[in-house]
């Protein structure tokens, strides 16, 4: 039997979550959905699948790659369209052969594939589709630490999406309803997906939480290589994930997941929340019923994203507090140690300006942005001279900017400084990415030689270097702009 795993729930309610990703690739229990499934389906003596994406197939093609590392062989397909099983495998009829499964990414079942295969082998149709009676949903009980979902009886059961045929030319054929009475969820809002990961951790979807690779001890999992201070208390359910840090005197309550590779700082207190990877929680800090991404913070109570522009209270450890302080030493270092290095070129230049009547420097007004919060950033509408030789090729352009940076007032590396005439041509929707990175004097538009190319694809270079931004690629694209920009694109 071959799988179709459908990846078409919409992305538009997830807002910056699923930016450059599709629902699918969401975490529960700290495990992308789309894993999940592929998981279960390969417990289950399936390997052969496909799956099927309408937005953002380029991440889901780089997360699967071929399905070697399950055990299983995946292919990947776009589709024009969101659309129903059925047609799904009409869509795909040509790739399939054979008995087919349609499994949605995004909704959880809890019931055997064994159990809905034996239904299907159990009648005469070529077609069985399965109902739900129930659907798991949060509760708007917010004040104890009681659970936090509960069972909707639905007015009638609902089609979950899952559907065997006996074959691609089946697919539009009467189908037998096998209706399910116990757990299942669709996660199409952002307080689904918080639902779900509670629903997960309190076990209510063993055929997938079963499969984790944690240790268990009396509700509370731990990841691979946690570090939790002995004063920090702990109450269950709760998951704390590989290489995540929790500090002295924190209280993790129940029904809280801890992202890979999170800190929690000392003293802060969580609950009932989801802190998805790579998030700094910080001293004393509070958050309860919620999700947290980056510096963003979502209240179930309030259900809209709130960006922290405190990088101490809630922030993207990889970028905003391990290496912060230790990225702009070393910037500021090489600023000075550049500007000492190429000293016979700018004041040569400069002397030979002002015997020309000519300010030593020249100065461009650039608007400032924050760039922690993103494009929201650009609310200040404040603006900053930056020095350059306006008269000078690319290179030497940019060493009176070397002093920007010894101030603060220009990284060493980011995106590119906007005048007041281009600000807002960058703040379309597909272009807001570029904000999550600071304004620099070296640029990757530089390093990838496009300072000639269109507006739009400097853009699109911005947004893929702000989402890859790190340490060790600033130093890269450091290093490439400087070439670039003496010896040319090579």
């Amino acid at each position: 039997m071959e799988v179709i795993l459908t990846c078409f729930e919409s992305s538009e309610s997830f807002g910056p979550l699923t930016r450059l990703q599709p629902v699918g690739l969401l975490p529960a229990l700290n495990v992308p959905l789309l894993q999940h499934q592929i998981e279960l389906c390969v417990s289950y003596g399936l390997k052969d699948i496909h799956i099927a994406v309408v937005d953002h197939p380029v991440p889901v093609r780089s997360f699967v790659g071929d399905g070697s590392r399950w055990g299983a062989s995946i292919k990947v397909w776009t589709l024009k369209h969101h659309c129903s099983a059925s047609e799904t495998i009409v869509w795909l009829a040509n790739k399939l052969v054979g008995p087919v499964l349609v499994l949605p990414v995004e909704h959880f079942v809890d019931i055997p594939l064994a159990d809905l295969i034996a239904f299907h082998d159990s009648h005469d149709k070529n077609v069985s589709t399965l109902f739900c009676e129930k659907e798991l949903i949060a509760t708007s009980k917010f004040n104890d630490d009681t659970n936090p979902l509960d069972l909707a009886s639905l007015v009638e059961p609902v089609n979950s999406g899952v559907m065997i045929a006996d074959s691609p030319a089946d697919a539009d054929s009467a189908d037998q309803r096998m209706t399910f009475s116990g757990n299942w969820i669709r996660i199409n809002t952002p307080a689904s997906l918080w639902a779900a990961n509670m629903a997960c951790l309190e076990g209510r979807f063993p055929l997938l939480s079963d499969k984790l690779h944690v240790q268990r001890n009396n509700g509370v999992w731990l990841g691979h290589h946690t570090s939790i201070d002995p004063s920090a208390d702990i109450k269950r359910p709760a998951l704390i994930g590989d290489l995540a840090t929790v500090g002295s005197g924190a209280k993790i309550g129940p029904y809280t997941i801890i992202g890979n590779s999170s800190i929690v700082a000392r003293n802060a207190l969580i609950r009932a929340t989801l802190i998805f990877d790579h998030v700094y929680v910080g001293d004393k800090t509070n958050i309860e019923y919620s999700m947290a991404a980056g510096n963003l913070v979502m209240n179930m109570k309030i259900g809209t994203w709130v960006a922290v522009s405190d990088p101490f209270l809630v922030s993207c450890v990889r970028e905003k507090i391990l290496i912060p302080w230790t990225a702009r030493f070393v910037s500021k270092g090489l600023a000075i140690l550049m500007l000492f290095l190429t000293a016979p070129i700018w004041l040569i230049k400069g002397i030979a300006r002002v015997l020309r009547g000519k300010p030593f420097f020249d100065q461009i007004t650039v608007l400032e942005w924050d760039f922690t919060v993103g494009a929201a950033g650009l609310a200040k509408g404040s603006t900053v001279q930056n020095l350059v030789f306006e008269d000078s090729g690319n290179f030497v352009s940019r060493l009176p900017g070397l002093i920007d940076v010894i101030t603060g007032r220009l990284s060493m590396v980011g995106v590119r400084p906007l005048k007041e005439v281009n600000g807002i041509s960058c703040l379309e929707d597909w272009a807001i990415q570029r904000f999550n990175a600071p304004p620099g004097l070296f640029t990757p538009v530089d390093a990838e030689g496009m300072n000639d190319s269109s507006e739009e694809e400097q853009i699109v270079a911005e947004s893929l270097y702000a989402v890859k931004r790190s340490f060790r690629e600033d130093f890269s694209v450091l290093a490439r702009a400087i070439r670039n920009l003496v010896f040319g694109n090579v």
